[in-house]
């Protein structure tokens, strides 16, 4: 006998055997799907659905933000990465953002920033990169049938007939108001003639979000190619706005910019190989987490049980400890990437996960690492306050397409809404990449010039003997990476359907306390604080959801494609047959 009404949603599964995309929309959703249709391949499709995602979703990632595209290719059991994350301008400096006392629990638990200077307005924006990766995406991987401009053409015709403005279109510019309203070409194209939130009175006449200036900027890039963004008009509209606005960024920092391909990092993980983004990324600290958990026999504790949930949150722990004191961008600090990244290194730290009580969470030693300076330093968030734990401003899609190539991609602006700075007459809405740094100097995530910042995002792809096994991902900062790795394991050791796997519920222990959905059985969460967790229940319902929002495609030994969506948030799987 229940207690109480509770909300009780479900979602139906897709499944489809001629290719399957998944988005954070069903209107981006079904452009990848079209183009499937068409014959292009997973990757043409993974560009296309990018591009509309900024158009449809243009609080969440756009043109003005930076992501990770892993890809898989089966043919010759292939996986890489196209970079294309948003870098600090050459001007930048450690001490460009002055403290101003105290931690701004709004943030990663960083020091508080005169004036929030590191999160909204044009000094928070950091060099943007999904045009150039896109682009060289679909270059190098796609199948040759679709261009730069057919890709970007849903999104051209979406920013110029408009999207039906919705109750999360509504909700998430309301959510915002007060800073969209700071910046006169943010608000004049997010919000009505009053200054107010667009509201649909009538669902049979929705009102319209119309972006005509984002289409004039598409176009120019499905016309001229990337580098029209990056050393044309464009480029010097950007770059003049933010100029003026006393911005570091000059005109050499977006002509400089290039995306790159790097090999995919990999944990093995129960006769399966997880494929993610490394270095600087939450796909480090995702891979340090799998491969920690390999070392322990989570299964055979059974799904959600309290002992499997007290390893998984201590083996997270460990991972975003580590993460913390020592990830950087590789090419400006030592960061110790083999050692942290190693079946050894896992071992030991699974033996002191199994071995040790609940006493406070220490990264790994420097001098076992081969490290100095003192990164071995924890930060300051992980020993305090853990109020913060951003939701971001990030969209995930996934696609297989009917050959079993394979593509996860993220893409975002940072938080929500990003910079909140839109340039006048090019509708590009820009990150605030600079917010990913420790504002603090000396730090390894400090401010520097060309530095790329400590980013949360973490695609992943799933392969098992050479084949593509399931594309995996989602929003939601740094509540990403635990996100995905329980849908690994949901996968992997207890073998759910993908839809199952995803409305599941989870934990997340990126802070020190332990975020557990209210979902859970009550005795579950008891067992979990006598077991020394300070556990704090969060509640699910639609549009309110606090944890990382994913979206999933699995693909059967058979070839059968099964999609599944977040079931708190307007996400949707389509299938092509």
């Amino acid at each position: 006998m229940a207690e109480r009404t509770e909300w009780v949603l479900s979602r139906t599964e897709a499944a489809a055997r001629g290719g399957m995309v998944a988005a954070k929309t069903q209107a981006a959703a079904e452009v990848g799907a079209e183009i499937l249709r068409r014959g292009g391949n997973a990757v043409d499709a993974a560009v296309a659905t990018a591009f509309a995602s900024g158009v449809v979703e243009p609080w969440m990632s756009g043109v003005g933000g930076g992501g990770f595209l892993v890809a898989h290719f089966p043919d010759k059991d292939e996986a890489i990465v196209v970079e294309f994350p948003m870098v600090a301008p050459a001007g930048a400096t450690p001490d460009m953002f002055p403290l101003a006392g105290g931690v701004d629990t709004g943030l990663f638990g960083w020091p508080s920033v005169v004036g929030g200077a590191n999160i909204a307005g044009p000094r928070a924006v950091a060099v943007p990169g999904v045009p150039a990766g896109l682009a060289l995406a679909l270059e190098q991987y796609g199948s040759g049938r679709v261009s730069l401009g057919q890709a970007i053409a849903p999104a051209i015709q979406l920013a110029e007939e408009g999207m039906p403005v919705t109750w999360h279109t509504t909700l998430t510019i309301a959510r915002d108001l007060a800073q969209l309203s700071r910046f006169p070409a943010t608000a004049a194209v997010f919000l009505d003639a009053q200054g107010h939130p667009p509201v649909t009175v009538d669902q049979s006449t929705p009102t319209m979000l119309r972006q005509p200036d984002l289409a004039r900027t598409l176009r120019a890039i499905a016309d001229e190619g990337p580098r029209a963004f990056y050393e044309g008009f464009l480029a010097a509209a950007i770059v003049g706005h933010l100029a003026e606005q006393g911005a570091p960024i000059v005109a050499e920092d977006f002509a400089a910019y290039r995306a790159t391909v790097a090999p995919a990092l990999a944990a093995d993980y129960r006769g399966h190989r997880l494929l993610a983004p490394g270095k600087g990324t939450g796909g480090t600290t995702l891979v340090q987490s799998m491969n920690l958990l390999n070392e322990l026999d989570i299964a055979a504790l059974g799904h959600n049980t309290p002992q499997a949930l007290h390893l998984m949150a201590k083996a997270f722990r460990q991972a975003f400890a580590d993460r913390f004191a020592y990830l950087a961008d590789p090419a400006q600090v030592d960061v110790p990437l083999e050692v942290l990244t190693s079946i050894e290194y896992a071992r030991e730290q699974a033996a002191a996960v199994q071995r040790d009580g609940m006493g406070p969470v220490q990264a790994g030693d420097a001098a076992r690492l081969g490290v100095s300076h003192g990164l071995g330093v924890s930060m300051p968030h992980y020993v305090g306050s853990s109020g913060q734990a951003v939701s971001g401003s990030t969209t995930h899609m996934g696609v297989i397409d009917k050959d079993g190539v394979s593509v996860s991609l993220t893409q975002t602006l940072l938080s929500l809404w990003g910079s909140r700075v839109v340039v006048p007459g090019t509708g590009v809405l820009l990150n605030n990449g600079m917010m990913w740094f420790d504002p603090e100097p000396g730090r390894p995530n400090s401010v520097a010039g060309g530095k790329r910042p400590l980013s949360n995002m973490a695609p992943a792809l799933l392969t098992r003997d050479g084949r593509g096994v399931a594309s995996l991902g989602a929003s939601g900062g740094r509540l990403i990476m635990n996100a995905v790795a329980q849908l690994a394991m949901n996968l992997v050791d207890h073998r759910l359907g993908m839809q199952d796997a995803i409305a599941a519920p989870r934990i997340d222990a990126s802070t020190p306390d332990l975020r557990v959905s209210s979902r859970l059985p009550r005795p579950t969460q008891e067992a979990l604080t006598a077991l020394g967790h300070r556990v704090v229940p969060r509640v699910e319902s639609p549009g309110g959801s606090e944890f990382a929002s994913p979206v999933g495609i699995h693909r059967a030994p058979d070839g059968l494609l099964t999609g599944g969506a977040d079931l708190f948030y307007p996400a949707m799987a389509i299938g092509v047959e």
